[in-house]
C-alpha cells in the first residue's frame, strides 16, 4: 500500500475585527390594502344565510345529476325507450338542475343583513 501524501494544513487567519451591521427593520405597510373578497376587516362578504342558499342550490344540482344517471339496458339486444326517455330523466332532472342554479345565483346576489349596517359609527350625534 502506498502512503498518501499529507495535505497542507490551512494557516489560521489572524483575527480581524468584523463589524456586523444590524439587520434592517422589516418594512410595514402603512396604508391598508382593500381586498376584493372582504368588505370589513374580518368579515366575510357572504353571511350564513347566503351559504345556506348556496348549499341548497348545490344539493338540488346534485339531485338533478343523480336523477339523470343510469339508463343502461339490461339486455343489449332489446331497446327499451322508457328507460332513457322517461319523465325522471327528460323532465325532472333538468328542472332540479335549473332550480339549483337559480338558487345558487340567488344566494350569491342576496344582500347580507350585517353589511347593510355601517361598520363605522357616526361621530356626530343627531340633532333634535
Amino acid at each position: 500500500m502506498a502512503k498518501q501524501q499529507q495535505r497542507p494544513q490551512p494557516q489560521p487567519r489572524p483575527q480581524q475585527q468584523q463589524v456586523k451591521k444590524p439587520a434592517p427593520a422589516p418594512v410595514r405597510r402603512v396604508e391598508k390594502r382593500d381586498n376584493i373578497f372582504s368588505e370589513g376587516s374580518r368579515e366575510f362578504i357572504f353571511g350564513r344565510q347566503n351559504f345556506i342558499y348556496m348549499g341548497i342550490g348545490l344539493a338540488l344540482i346534485l339531485a338533478g345529476l343523480v336523477a339523470m344517471a343510469g339508463g343502461a339496458m339490461p339486455d343489449p339486444a332489446k331497446w327499451e325507450p322508457e328507460r332513457i326517455y322517461g319523465f325522471r330523466r327528460i323532465t325532472l332532472a333538468p328542472i332540479l338542475m335549473v332550480a339549483g342554479f337559480v338558487t345558487i345565483i340567488f344566494g350569491i346576489f342576496k344582500k347580507n343583513e350585517t353589511s347593510a349596517t355601517p361598520s363605522v359609527p357616526d361621530d356626530n350625534p343627531p340633532s333634535a
